[in-house]
C-alpha cells in the first residue's frame, strides 16, 4: 500500500449554511415536522432538551432510562446528570429497538426510553409506543437525526411523551434544540434569556460562516472586509492577553452548547427556525442523498445502507457502512470531507447479542447531504472518497 499523499482540505460546508437562499422557496413543507408540535420550547441544544425531559418526568437518582447501544455521548450525559442510570438495549440491522429486549426489561425501576431516528430514517413507533403504555414507562423520542418526516403514519416526534430535535442539522444556525411534545404541557417550562452580547454573536457567527461560502450575493466582499478587521482585532487582544481566545461555548458552529442549562437559544436562532424555506430543505436533502448514493455506488468496501429513501422521509447523513473504518475516517476528515462517525461510546455500553450498536460505532461513516451543499460539492466528495478506497 503506497503512502497516503498529502491534500489540502477542501472548503465543504459540514452543516447548514446561512444565506439569501436559505428563504428561498414556501416556508411550508408537504412533509411534517418537528416544529409542528402542539407544544414546543426552543434550547440552547438537544442535549439539554433532554435534560429538560427527564426533569419534567421527574427521573432522578436511581432510576433507570433504556438507551441504545449506538449513540453519541452526549445522548447519555442528561441521563447520568439526573442522578439515574443508563440501561443499554440492542439493535438490529436496520437500526430498530429490539422488541424482544425491550420486554424483558422494561420492569421495576426503568421510568423511560430513549428512541433515535438515526441518519434521518424514521423507525416503527407504534408497537414501541404500546409496550410503553402497557409497561408505564415514559417514551423520549430523540429527533435530533430527524427534523421532518413521518413513522407509522404520523410526524415524528408525535409518538413520544416528549421529542427532542437539534436545530443545527438542519437549519443554518449556530445553536440550538428543542422539546416538543403533542401528549404533555411545557408551559411550566421557564428557560434563561440570553446576554445581549450572546444575542449579537449568534447573529454574527451564523453571517460569517455564509459569508466564508460566499452566500451572501451582492454583501461578500464587503462582508469578508470586515471579518478580516475582526479577526485582526482579536488576534491583537488575545496576544495581549498572552493566549489565544477561546470560541464561546454556546456559539460553537460544529457542536452543540456544552451545557445542561435551562436557556433560550438566541433570537436569531429562533426566526430563522420560523422562517426558513422548509420546502426547499427538504427537496434539496432528498436529491443531494440521492445524488451522492449514485456517485458512490460498488465502491469496493463501502456499502449505503440505506439505498432507497424511504417515502416521507428527509435525511440528515447519507450513512455508509465501511471496511477498515479507521485510516480512512481520518484521512477523509483531512480531505475536509463533511463526515461525522459515533465512535466515541459511553464506557459502560455492552457488548449484546444481535446488536449491531458497537459494529455501527466503528464502521458508519455519516456523510452530509444538507441543502447547502452543490452538486459539484457531492462530485468533489465523491472524489475523495474514491480515492481514500483505492489508496
Amino acid at each position: 500500500m503506497c503512502a497516503a499523499r498529502a491534500v489540502a482540505p477542501r472548503n465543504i460546508p459540514r452543516l447548514p449554511v446561512l444565506g439569501w437562499n436559505s428563504f428561498k422557496g414556501p416556508r411550508d413543507s408537504d412533509v411534517p415536522s418537528v416544529l409542528d408540535a402542539r407544544e414546543l420550547v426552543y434550547t440552547q441544544s438537544g442535549r439539554a432538551a433532554i435534560a429538560l425531559a427527564l426533569r419534567l418526568l421527574g427521573i432522578g437518582h436511581g432510576e433507570k432510562v433504556l438507551v441504545p447501544t449506538y449513540h453519541c455521548p452526549t445522548m447519555i450525559v442528561p441521563i447520568v446528570a439526573a442522578g439515574a442510570e443508563p440501561v443499554f438495549y440492542p439493535l438490529d440491522v436496520s437500526g430498530s429497538p429490539s422488541m424482544e429486549f425491550l420486554e424483558q426489561h422494561s420492569g421495576s425501576g426503568v421510568r423511560a426510553i430513549l428512541v433515535a431516528h438515526y441518519f434521518g430514517i424514521s423507525q416503527p413507533m407504534l408497537r414501541l409506543r404500546r409496550l410503553c403504555d402497557d409497561a408505564g414507562i415514559a417514551l423520549i423520542e430523540d429527533c435530533a437525526h430527524a427534523l421532518f418526516g413521518t413513522a407509522d403514519g404520523r410526524s415524528v416526534g408525535s409518538w413520544g411523551d416528549f421529542a427532542i430535535a437539534s436545530l443545527t442539522k438542519f437549519l443554518p444556525v449556530p445553536e440550538g434544540g428543542c422539546l416538543v411534545s403533542n401528549i404533555r404541557s411545557l408551559s411550566e417550562l421557564t428557560l434563561q434569556r440570553r446576554s445581549v452580547i450572546d444575542e449579537v454573536r449568534a447573529s454574527v457567527d451564523a453571517v460569517e460562516i455564509g459569508v466564508q461560502h460566499n452566500r451572501f450575493p451582492g454583501l461578500n466582499h464587503p462582508l469578508k472586509a470586515l471579518f478580516r478587521v475582526k479577526g485582526a482585532l482579536r488576534r491583537k487582544l488575545s496576544s495581549g492577553r498572552g493566549s489565544e481566545p477561546q470560541p464561546s461555548g454556546s456559539m460553537r458552529r460544529n457542536g452543540s452548547p456544552q451545557t445542561l442549562e435551562p436557556a433560550e437559544p438566541a433570537r436569531a436562532v429562533r426566526w430563522i427556525a420560523r422562517h426558513a424555506a422548509r420546502s426547499t430543505i427538504v427537496s434539496r436533502r432528498k436529491q443531494n442523498y440521492v445524488r451522492l448514493a449514485e456517485l458512490l455506488y460498488k465502491i469496493p468496501g463501502l456499502r449505503v445502507l440505506h439505498e432507497n429513501l424511504p417515502e416521507n422521509t428527509v435525511p440528515y447523513v447519507l450513512s455508509v457502512l465501511v471496511d477498515d473504518p479507521d485510516v480512512k475516517y481520518h484521512r477523509l476528515r483531512l480531505r475536509g470531507i463533511p463526515i461525522y462517525r459515533w465512535d466515541e461510546v459511553w464506557w459502560s455500553t455492552p457488548t449484546l447479542p444481535g446488536d449491531v450498536g458497537l459494529t455501527w460505532a466503528r464502521q458508519v461513516f455519516q456523510l452530509g447531504c444538507h441543502q447547502d451543499l452543490s452538486l459539484d460539492d457531492l462530485e468533489a466528495m465523491a472524489s475523495e472518497i474514491r480515492q481514500v478506497f483505492h489508496i
